[in-house]
């Protein structure tokens, strides 16, 4: 298959099942985002290289299934592949019961338990339990920023950080506590608000034990022991 079909923007998915996953979605989960950023739809998975026309850059043949790691030659042997995780079911989790009516999202879950991370990347060897973590983490290196805010122009790797960003301008404040009401813009903020209620302090003094809710209070305090011993 051509490369230029690989990086096609939004391309048809062939698979009915996903029919409700948005394109990107359906893309990382089932064929696994290109390793070689000059594939974006395809993983990179054999040894021969092909010079790319359009990029001038060098880029591997293949498909690699986004879920279990498994290599094919062809999109058709991955197609097939695939079907193997979305036959039967409910699929129980062996460790928690949790049931999952699909296998491959069960082979995903069960990471978490196995701590199997398939997916490593090439230039400095950390690897990841999902494909498209490799895909973001990958943007470390090349310095890609491809998610642009339409309002600043500020542009982000990850497209949930540009989410996270807009709300800046349009002020949303989509996480609510449920004990007082007061909403939140950032889950993070959130979580350090309930702390107000539960009194949890997670942050615990080494040098006279004394505990703390917020980083930016125990941050201060610490300073307190550094000056005494100045």
């Amino acid at each position: 298959m051509p490369d230029s079909k690989l990086a096609a923007a939004d391309p048809p998915l062939p698979w009915p099942w996903v029919a409700g996953v948005g394109a990107e979605q359906a893309q990382q989960l089932l064929v696994g985002e290109a390793f070689s950023l000059a594939v974006p739809a395809g993983d990179a998975v054999q040894d021969e290289q092909a010079s790319s026309k359009e990029t001038g850059r060098k880029v591997r043949r293949g498909f690699n299934c986004g879920e279990c790691g498994q290599r094919f030659r062809t999109e058709s042997g991955l197609r097939d592949h695939l079907a193997s995780h979305t036959e039967g079911g409910p699929h129980s989790c062996g460790v928690y019961g949790k049931e999952f009516s699909r296998n491959w999202v069960l082979v995903r879950h069960s990471r978490i338990h196995t701590g199997e991370k398939p997916f490593k990347c090439d230039v400095c060897g950390k690897s990841f339990a999902l494909s498209f973590h490799l895909v973001n983490h990958k943007r470390i290196h090349t310095g890609e920023k491809p998610y642009k805010c339409g309002e600043c122009g500020k542009k982000f790797a990850v497209s949930s950080n540009l989410v996270t960003h807009k709300r800046i301008h349009t002020g949303e404040k989509p996480f609510k506590c449920d004990a007082c009401g007061k909403a939140f813009s950032y889950p993070s903020a959130l979580r350090v608000h309930k702390r107000v209620h539960t009194g949890e302090k997670p942050y615990t003094c080494d040098s006279c034990g004394r505990a703390f809710s917020y980083p930016a209070t125990f941050a201060r305090h610490k300073k307190i022991h550094a000056a005494k011993k100045l």
